[in-house]
């Protein structure tokens, strides 16, 4: 059952589906977003929304403000990163993520991915230039996949880019383990 809550439509069925985060921060749904207004319409939204402001009100109310407020930090928290706006944009298109993840990457990737993470586990602490080098690398390689999900996506092309988002798992990982944050 669909309500309305002070001009936002709330699911108010037990055990309902997830919000739509697009819907939510009335966004289209694209991999492309404008990161700056995608963080005024959370603030705008969670200063709505905050329980704070329902705390003389009705036992419902109040419950709702929180769900609501617990929604709005997950989708900011999920269409904010590209990665993990990606993977919801795929899963918001219909794709099923764990039979794209059993298709895999190309061969040729998972060499390149295999080599790069070599390099990482053979760079001397010390060596402050290699070990940059490397992460400019890996940089290049994560916008060229994360372009080509752009790509795909605007294309609606749902089985390239699943594999392009793959991609771009396994190279944020690879960054992560670098220790740098060059994004």
């Amino acid at each position: 059952m669909r309500r309305e809550f002070h001009g936002l439509t709330v699911n108010a069925t037990a055990g309902a589906v997830a919000r739509d985060y697009f819907s939510l921060f009335n966004i289209e749904p694209s991999f492309t977003v404008d990161e700056i207004t995608l963080e005024q319409v959370y603030h705008s939204l969670l200063s709505q929304f905050h329980p704070d402001r329902y705390a003389g009100k009705p036992q419902v109310e109040q419950r709702v403000a929180a769900q609501l407020c617990a929604d709005i930090n997950a989708g900011y928290r999920t269409l904010q990163g590209e990665v993990s706006r990606a993977q919801y944009l795929l899963q918001h298109s219909g794709v099923d993520l764990q039979t794209a993840e059993r298709e895999g990457v190309g061969a040729e990737f998972l060499m390149t991915q295999i080599l790069l993470r070599e390099r990482l586990e053979t760079i001397a602490e010390l060596d402050q230039v290699e070990h940059q080098t490397l992460v400019d690398e890996i940089d290049e390689h994560y916008g060229a996949s994360r372009d080509r999900f752009a790509e795909a996506a605007q294309k609606a092309a749902w089985q390239e880019a699943s594999r392009y988002w793959q991609e771009m798992c396994y190279l944020e990982k690879l960054v992560d383990a670098t220790g740098s944050r060059g994004r």
